[in-house]
């Protein structure tokens, strides 16, 4: 997956399977490992996670979300970075996408820190060759402890991107914005919102994930219905809704959440992935085997299959429901 086959304006052919990285995130062999797992049980290509660590948020849930498998450009050097494309290169699964939580919303010295920050990891998806760079909006409070309204940060979301955009025009990195719960932008209308504030000073596109959607409370398919034709990549994971609190996960304080394999929560994937279709999407679809973000202790992940069952048995499903969907015509 060059860059030149997600620029706007560029169709793609068919629904690409992305493995992201935190599915080795507790295997020595990290990122390495993701990329083994990828050829062998055929994955298109990979998506990474950023360091938790020296961005901003809770401490320990930075330090709990971290893993072999991520990426940083302070951890990185130029030789390394050489390698690790080439090893890419040769396994033929391309680095989709790199996933950064250093804010860019925030003011003063701090705010200047994290945005130096964050144009680091645009130079360090550029050497590795990704066409995005996944920004998280989740910087909700000023570095005083206090908190933002929701239109002061997400005003801030967008000047600090914006300030992005040059270096990411300059080295032909996208801005990839996401849902996620309980953060700037948490459903499709803000989206669009800041895609459309952000303009056309760099390529801009969205990643919509079902199931944030779902822990906001929201209606899944309503939001693919919202986004259609402005969908670039599409996050797969599966939950179950529980009113017990054993699940550990209660992003909203109402229901908490039971991770699953994709055929087995709440959200129907081939539903989904129809309505997906429909709307014009054709991009990469990244699945998620785990996302320690979300503040889980160990324990809660310790219950899910081995991962590298979970990489085959995840693949021969997404490939059979992806078969199945009519075709397009061209």
């Amino acid at each position: 997956m060059e860059k030149a086959l997600v620029a706007e304006g560029v169709e793609a052919v068919a629904m690409q399977l992305a493995l992201y990285g935190s599915i080795a995130w507790r295997h020595p062999l990290g990122i390495g490992q993701v990329i083994d797992w990828a050829t062998r049980f055929g994955w298109d290509c990979i998506d990474a996670r950023g360091m938790s660590l020296g961005v901003p948020g809770d401490r320990e849930r930075n330090e709990n979300a971290f893993g072999y498998d991520m990426l940083g450009p302070q951890q990185l050097r130029a030789s390394a970075r050489q390698e690790l494309r080439q090893r890419l290169e040769g396994a033929g699964v391309p680095l989709l996408c790199l996933y950064c939580s250093s804010s860019v919303n925030l003011p003063g010295a701090a705010g200047d820190h994290y945005r130096q920050l964050f144009r680091d990891y645009l130079q360090l998806a550029s050497d590795l060759d990704a066409p995005w760079v996944r920004a998280i909006n989740n910087t909700m409070q000023r570095p005083d402890g206090s908190h933002c309204t929701p239109a002061e940060a997400y005003d801030r979301t967008v000047a600090g991107l914006t300030q992005m955009s040059s270096t990411a025009a300059e080295l032909g990195v996208g801005l990839l914005l996401e849902n996620n719960e309980n953060t700037v932008t948490p459903d499709a209308d803000a989206l669009l919102a800041m895609k459309t504030d952000l303009g056309n000073r760099c390529r801009v596109g969205i990643a919509y994930d079902p199931v944030n959607a779902w822990f906001q409370g929201l209606q899944p398919q309503s939001g693919l219905q919202r986004l259609a034709g402005q969908v670039d990549v599409l996050h797969l994971k599966n939950v179950r809704r529980h009113q017990s609190t054993q699940w550990n996960y209660m992003p909203r304080g109402d229901y908490a959440y039971e991770w699953t394999a994709l055929a087995d929560g709440d959200l129907d994937w081939q539903q989904l992935l129809a309505e997906a279709q429909r709307g014009g999407f054709a991009g990469p679809v990244t699945y998620e085997y785990v996302n320690p973000f979300k503040g889980m202790p160990l324990s809660y992940w310790d219950t899910l299959p081995e991962p590298e069952a979970a990489a085959q048995r995840e693949a021969e499903y997404l490939r059979q429901l992806i078969g199945g969907l009519p075709a397009v015509n061209s």
